[in-house]
């Protein structure tokens, strides 16, 4: 197996990743070889476990930082809205466009093939803990705010944020011509509902 120097491998892993985000929006998780990511950055295809320990731990990664970039672009506007019901509405906008346009974010919510194959092959602990991590920001947010939401578990309050967004799952069983209506007033009765 060739040798590396630090630079080297970091210029390569990054071109990996470049080149594995396009095949798996392209072709999907399982539909991928690993072949298909080495040849597209000129190494041998035994080179690929020096950068990645899997296929599926290059996906997560891949996952991770389409969620830390997501987080960067929404959490600031969250924070400028002058008021609680504003900002969960604003949250619930931003979010559900930032699920629209990161294909492997709303692939990993919207096909249950591509979780499973994920999940199955990092395991639940893996998961549960590096996806944890795009819960938090919404839990400490909520627990912020506390004061200005109903007398619920913060749990609660998370989990109908997140199951409005959810709805993504049912945009072509609404209607895409009526989805954005739909969403709308789901995101305002939600954030009235929460708030006091």
């Amino acid at each position: 197996m060739p040798k590396f120097t630090d630079i080297e491998k970091e210029s390569i892993k990054q071109d990996m990743l470049k080149a594995a985000h396009q095949c798996f929006i392209a072709k999907g998780l399982k539909n991928t070889s690993i072949e298909e990511i080495t040849s597209a950055v000129s190494i041998a295809k035994s080179s690929f476990y020096v950068f990645f320990e899997s296929k599926e731990k290059l996906y997560f990664d891949l996952l991770v930082l389409e969620g830390e970039d997501i987080e960067k672009r929404i959490w600031p506007r969250v924070e400028k809205a002058k008021k609680i019901r504003e900002a969960i509405k604003v949250y619930l906008q931003e979010m559900s466009a930032a699920l629209e346009s990161n294909i492997l974010t709303q692939r990993l919510i919207t096909n249950l093939e591509e979780y499973n194959l994920v999940s199955r092959k990092l395991g639940p602990e893996y998961s549960a803990t590096k996806t944890l991590r795009s819960i938090v920001p919404i839990l400490e947010f909520i627990e912020k705010n506390k004061k200005q939401l109903i007398d619920e578990d913060i749990e609660v309050i998370a989990g109908s944020i997140r199951a409005c967004l959810a709805m993504i799952i049912h945009k072509k069983d609404i209607g895409e011509e009526i989805y954005p209506k739909v969403q709308n007033i789901l995101f305002n009765a939600l954030a009235n509902e929460l708030t006091i």
